[in-house]
């Protein structure tokens, strides 16, 4: 199995100079594929004109020289792949590659590097070819061989991505238990135990910040048409790194969920199901386009697929048509007439209220008991610590009496019961903290949207002096109101 891991690197002045050459070279060579592709793509044979490229090199390209052979070889087989993503219609067309693109790189195969570790300083060094030792920021978690390295560069930043071939330590997953995941927009992750999983809450910030400092770019000089001339203001390079930073800042932040989410679950329960969501048909909707663009799920797939294999879970996928949603998780009623808009699934047969995304997840559950029937179940709170300690947010939803729902968040927050009956909820009771929640009744559709506005309240109660802990726990009830 053949593993990767992605370290920053710190090179010197001297060793950025090198670095940046070879993204030169291995830039101008998939350039050079391209455009003999471009003037004859009938009798295009890429092993052919790797032959050639290889006559011509030390004559022609003699700069292809002062680097490693790799740097050059390597586009060959990029390029490749770039001809397979073109037939499969996963990209519209081929482009040449800029000095100005915000990503470079390059590869080294695995018998021209070494790692150097430094035991004085606990520092790991990678060695390349014509280059002294580059520090590396932490050191390689996996054991193996490594098969390559490709050196890239992101916005301003240098990475080290190793591609590591490990023995096939496929550890065993004690517990027998199956979950079902939902995912939607809504509430983004849900579990068929109940947990409700969303992306962190600075991410619409984050893009909030990004569009004021786009505004701000575009009033930069800067060629706004293609007649005139390409000269570009110091402050708008300025500030075009400035988004950069943001826009990096914005996917470490959803890759490090998606990491941390993935390994709980795939370390928790040995059968996962998911959906088969045809994400490209669900952005053509205008309506949650922008949604679907700030949440990632079909990467959070993918995530979980590899790190199954490690873990020794099983990913279920169901079909694309299966009716997750308008069947009911007790009865396997289907309503044909469930909307989008409806939050809550009401089965006309056994009188089934429950939350919408959580009857789709148990229906997912539900089709793993037809691949196994020794489960064993897990305990929550087990898996809520896992999730704390891992600073997730995580929200509960179980029975409650007299047919209920009690919302449990984390505990920094509040407890409260919901009737999905009612449509009203009031907050009438709080415990003496330092800054306590008024009396307040806020009118709700759903439970995702009665913990939105609860949160809501919580933080614009805080107060902004220092000395109080934004951290506070709150622990309240809430009651049904009569007639509401």
């Amino acid at each position: 199995m053949i593993l990767s891991q992605k370290i920053r690197i710190y090179p010197n002045n001297k060793q950025i100079t090198f670095i940046e050459k070879s993204f030169g070279v291995a830039r101008f060579t998939y350039n050079w594929i391209l455009e003999k592709f471009n003037n004859n793509s009938n009798n295009f044979d890429i092993y052919k004109l790797k032959k050639e490229f290889n006559a011509l090199k030390k004559d022609n390209f003699p700069f292809v020289c002062e680097v490693s052979k790799y740097v050059s070889q390597e586009p060959f087989m990029d390029f490749k792949d770039s001809l397979r993503s073109l037939f499969q219609k996963k990209t519209k067309h081929l482009r040449f590659k800029s000095k100005k693109d915000t990503f470079q790189s390059f590869y080294i195969g695995g018998d021209q590097i070494k790692i150097i570790g430094k035991e004085d300083i606990n520092k790991d060094y990678v060695k390349l070819p014509k280059m002294l030792p580059i520090k590396l920021n932490e050191h390689i978690r996996f054991t193996g061989h490594i098969v390559g390295v490709r050196i890239v560069k992101k916005f301003d930043k240098y990475y080290a991505s190793f591609n590591i071939d490990v023995k096939d330590n496929k550890n065993d997953n004690n517990n027998k238990d199956a979950v079902g995941l939902d995912l939607g927009i809504k509430s983004n992750i849900t579990i068929s135990n109940g947990l409700i999983i969303n992306y962190p809450a600075n991410i619409e910030k984050l893009n909030s910040k990004i569009k004021r400092e786009q505004k701000i770019l575009s009033r930069k000089v800067h060629p706004r048409t293609k007649d005139e001339p390409k000269t570009f203001s110091k402050n708008y390079l300025k500030q075009k790194m400035k988004i950069e930073r943001l826009i990096e800042k914005l996917d470490n932040i959803k890759r490090d969920f998606e990491h941390k989410v993935s390994f709980i679950l795939t370390n928790c329960y040995e059968y996962i199901c998911i959906e088969d969501l045809s994400i490209t048909h669900m952005k053509k909707d205008k309506n949650i386009a922008r949604e679907l663009q700030n949440i990632a799920l079909y990467r959070f797939r993918k995530e979980l697929e590899y790190k199954a294999k490690i873990y020794g879970s099983n990913i279920i996928i169901a079909d694309k048509y299966f009716p997750s949603s308008k069947m009911c998780s007790k009865c396997g009623y289907i309503n044909k007439n469930l909307k989008l808009s409806d939050r809550t699934y009401k089965c006309s047969e056994c009188d089934n209220i429950i939350d919408r995304d959580i009857n789709a997840s148990i229906n997912l559950k539900n089709l793993v008991g037809r691949v196994t029937s020794e489960l064993k179940p897990l305990d929550l709170n087990i898996l809520m610590k896992r999730f704390s300690d891992s600073n997730i947010d995580v929200f509960k939803i179980e029975e409650g009496k007299q047919g209920a729902i009690s919302f449990l968040s984390n505990p920094k927050y509040t407890h409260f019961v919901y009737d999905t009956q009612a449509t009203a909820v009031l907050i009438d009771e709080t415990v003496e903290l330092e800054h306590p929640v008024k009396t307040t009744l806020i009118r709700v559709h759903n439970a995702y949207e009665c913990v939105v506005r609860l949160l809501q309240m919580y933080e614009a109660a805080k107060p902004r002096k220092q000395g109080i802990s934004p951290k506070a726990d709150i622990a309240g009830s809430a009651k049904i109101g009569d007639n509401l």
